[in-house]
This record gives structure tokens, C-alpha cells and sequence, in this order.
């Protein structure tokens, strides 16, 4: 279990913002698997949340282009 400070859990919610909300939950599952045993400060899982969004969201617009 990942335990999370509130100004911790506001910059997921930022991050998960900008992540397209059919892979939000795909989102959050792949932040708890980097973030499991970590150290968790706030800029630790400030740097996670937003690289996990990135590349969630430019694996998805990828596809989405080569669908396209």
C-alpha cells in the first residue's frame, strides 16, 4: 500500500488531469508499481505522476495516430 500525503495526492490529481480518462486507471495503477518501496517525498512523486502521465498519454496518442 502506497501511503500519500494530501499535497502528495493533489499532485497526482494534477498529473492524472492530463492523462485521457480511459487510462486513468491504468494511470494510477502503473504510479503504484514505481512508487511501491520508494522513499516517497514530494518531489519523488511529483517527478513519478508526471513522467507516468507522459507517457501514458504519447503511448496513446501514438496509437491513436497510427490508427488514424
Amino acid at each position: 500500500m502506497v501511503h500519500l500525503t494530501d499535497a502528495q495526492l493533489a499532485t497526482i490529481m494534477q498529473a492524472a488531469r492530463t492523462v485521457p480518462v480511459d487510462l486513468r486507471q491504468a494511470f494510477l495503477e502503473q504510479l503504484a508499481i514505481e512508487l511501491r518501496g520508494q522513499d516517497l517525498g514530494d518531489g519523488l512523486v511529483h517527478r513519478v505522476a508526471h513522467d507516468v502521465a507522459r507517457r501514458i498519454s504519447w503511448d496513446a496518442e501514438r496509437l491513436t495516430a497510427a490508427v488514424g
